[in-house]
């Protein structure tokens, strides 16, 4: 698409190329409507003067013409008679030479008009289109108008690419206000029954009722974090503590508290770890471990060898966690990372999550310059690769 639109712009001519070509147009168009009409004027001047002059004069203009020598009265008649009519012939001329400025005039004026308007009606069509914006109509785009400038169709592409970018915000923001209002809709049911049910006496106050209960609030309290998470990614606001750190060493410390959640959920974890310095946030990073593992739990349960490496490759720390679950389809690739997606076979909240874990996984990434991604492999189930800028290791800076 911008290779597409790079080649387009090329073969448009710059403003300031299109305003001196116009300006050459009228300059040539005025010399030549001056050179016809001052043209015209001489020949019609000739032609009365003969028509008006005596019958010796035109006889001596006439063997002038035909290439022989007239007689001295003739000559003196034309002398005598041009003389006279000098100051006419001149009165005249100065009269046709404002009348043809005047015609050169309006023709300009005409011209000028006629590029201006081109141009205007671009910028008309970007107003108009950006009022429309204003007034909530986020689908509002501004046509690209012919024979634009490069700097007309930049304008308009930017434009619309903004509107776009603006449209897609406004869906986005709706969608993620519907899934938070379910998100949220089911613990609060939850909440507010049992408080409900322990005030009127339905339930006893049981220590396992308030566990049950605090379950949901930490439910609650993790999604508030994970929507905080994003939003200060997304605004480029989030806070990081960067410090000498290992990331294999980060990857040990996860698996030392979560292994018995993995291995009841028939996951073995396979460690092949090695020394990979990073200059990075230690507690997002385990934060990023934690939430891919949480992943694999709920989506490859009982698949098996869960592999998890860290190397250095050239200038990059790379983590890769391989699961042998069934994958995700092709189609939902790109969707993985998105906020509140979950897949399919795991729709249903108390088993698919909140649909946040890799969302906050890509945005801590990005925020340290990294990149997250998730794709199948030829052995089945997924690949999780993170990939960090390598940093030096404490002992050898």
């Amino acid at each position: 698409m911008i290779a597409a639109l790079r080649a387009r712009l090329r073969r448009r001519w710059p403003i300031a190329r299109q305003l001196a070509t116009a300006l050459v147009v009228i300059v040539i168009t005025n010399c030549v409507l001056i050179f016809v009409a001052m043209t015209l004027w001489t020949s019609n001047e000739e032609r009365l003067i003969k028509e008006n002059a005596s019958p010796a004069a035109q006889r001596a203009l006439a063997a002038l013409e035909a290439g022989r020598v007239p007689d001295f009265n003739g000559i003196d008649k034309v002398i005598k008679e041009l003389d006279e009519l000098t100051d006419t012939v001149n009165q005249r001329g100065n009269t046709a030479l404002l009348i043809c400025l005047l015609f050169v005039a309006i023709c300009d004026f005409v011209l000028g008009s006629i590029f201006l308007a081109k141009l205007a009606r671009a910028l008309n069509d970007v107003a108009f289109s950006a009022r429309r914006l204003a007034d909530g109509d986020l689908s509002a785009r501004a046509p690209l108008v012919r024979w634009a400038s490069v700097e007309e169709a930049q304008l308009i592409d930017d434009f619309n690419a903004m509107a776009q970018s603006l449209q897609r915000a406004e869906r986005e923001l709706a969608e993620s206000t519907a899934a938070i209002a379910h998100e949220l809709r089911t613990p609060l049911t939850i909440l507010r029954g049992r408080i409900q049910g322990t005030i009127d006496g339905i339930f006893a106050r049981e220590e396992e009722e308030m566990r049950s209960l605090l379950l949901q609030v930490e439910g609650l309290g993790q999604l508030v974090d994970d929507l905080q998470t994003i939003n200060l990614a997304k605004s480029d606001r989030m806070i990081l503590n960067p410090d000498h750190i290992d990331l294999a060493l980060e990857v040990e410390r996860v698996i030392a508290l979560i292994r018995p959640d993995l291995e009841a959920a028939g996951l073995e974890p396979v460690l092949l770890l090695r020394p990979t310095a990073v200059v990075a946030d230690a507690a997002r990073i385990r934060q990023m471990i934690g939430a891919v593992l949480s992943n694999a739990q709920r989506y490859a349960a009982g698949s098996g060898p869960l592999r998890i490496s860290t190397a250095r490759h050239g200038g990059w720390a790379v983590l890769e966690i391989v699961d042998h679950g069934p994958g995700l389809p092709e189609e939902a690739m790109d969707k993985a990372f998105d906020r509140f997606w979950r897949a399919e076979t795991s729709r249903a909240r108390h088993s698919g999550g909140s649909g946040l874990g890799l969302s906050v996984v890509r945005a801590i990434a990005e925020a340290h310059d990294g990149t997250a991604t998730l794709a199948n492999h030829d052995g089945g189930g997924a690949i999780f690769t993170l990939r960090l800028p390598a940093g030096i290791a404490p002992d050898t800076a």
